[in-house]
């Protein structure tokens, strides 16, 4: 089969296309016949050797939609022939691939499989930051920061769907303009005007209930400035400075909680739990994918280049 793969680490032209054995299927899996491979920030972060692969020569990515080849012993779940989306399944970014049962969804038919592998783990990862760590209630109002990014997009609408309050920051009024598409109810263009002032202004002086925060290094302080007595602040990413320092007082006076997220470490059954409910909400038409480009497998390293200068508003996918 046709995958990509990288045999050492460096930019993204160490990545290349080879030919690689078909994985053969076992008990508890599925083999997948890829649709749609999905990339995200943290692939571009094991392709530099930021984070380590176990072993040489290694095929990334962690998303993925397409069609169920086979299916082992013990699987529940799906069956041969059917479409379906995944995320946290290592290794994506071949013609075939073979996942846990656990880890793979139903696709709704009027979904592509490039939408799939778009939305995977983007609405996974907001979907844990929203319920599982801020345990997100009705009429509670959101921050989400870089609402036009995947992760924030996906923020957006799932917060809607909950019947949330929803302001976002972006860069741009282009950016502004897909928040509001995703359904946020204020954007703060936060290259033009104060976000705290504006939090402040927004929500009268209340603060928010929870932010969702893909750079807390840069933001923690004003965070805690907005963040209402008793809030919640869920830590998606920290790219510029994995150990900010802790305005421990602030923290303290706010009564407030610092919430980490991960999806690769996140409790099986909260993952089960949050992929069923964003497919019935799939299903539903109430949220729906945000693809910024579709590439082709051979155009890997060109992909991974423009993800890494945000060239691209949303989700970038890999079709074989």
């Amino acid at each position: 089969m046709k995958a990509v793969v990288y045999e050492k680490y460096g930019g993204p032209e160490v990545l290349q296309i080879k030919e690689m054995d078909k994985p053969e299927v076992k008990s508890g899996e599925v083999l997948i016949k890829t649709g749609g491979s999905g990339i995200n920030p943290v692939d571009t972060y094991f392709r530099k050797g930021i984070r380590q692969v176990e072993s040489f020569p290694h095929i990334p990515h962690f998303d993925i939609a397409g069609t169920v080849e086979a299916a082992g012993d013990n699987v529940p779940f799906v069956k041969e022939g059917d479409r379906v989306w995944a995320t946290n399944v290592p290794g994506t970014g071949a013609e075939y691939v073979i996942a846990p049962a656990e880890s793979v969804f139903p696709l709704p038919e009027h979904l592509t499989d490039a939408d799939g592998a778009a939305l995977a783990m983007p609405l996974m990862t907001a979907h844990l930051s929203l319920h599982y760590r801020a345990r997100l209630q009705p009429d509670e109002t959101v921050l989400v920061y870089g609402g036009a990014g995947a992760v924030g997009n996906a923020a957006i609408q799932l917060a809607k769907a909950c019947g949330a309050n929803v302001i976002a920051t972006a860069g741009s009024k282009e950016k502004a303009d897909i928040c509001k598409e995703a359904g946020a109810d204020s954007v703060i263009l936060y290259k033009e005007e104060n976000v705290v002032e504006k939090v402040n202004e927004i929500t009268g002086g209340k603060g928010v209930h929870i932010i969702l925060d893909m750079s807390l290094s840069e933001n923690l302080e004003s965070n805690l400035h907005m963040i209402e007595t008793g809030g919640r602040i869920v830590t998606i990413g920290s790219p510029q400075n994995n150990t900010p320092e802790l305005p421990w007082r602030l923290l303290n006076q706010k009564h407030a909680s610092l919430l980490g997220v991960l999806l690769f470490t996140a409790p099986k059954e909260e993952l089960r739990r949050a992929g069923e409910e964003i497919t019935t909400l799939l299903e539903k038409k109430k949220i729906h994918s945000h693809i910024g480009k579709v590439f082709t497998f051979e155009e890997a390293a060109k992909a991974h280049r423009a993800l890494e200068n945000h060239e691209y508003n949303g989700s970038i996918v890999l079709t074989p």
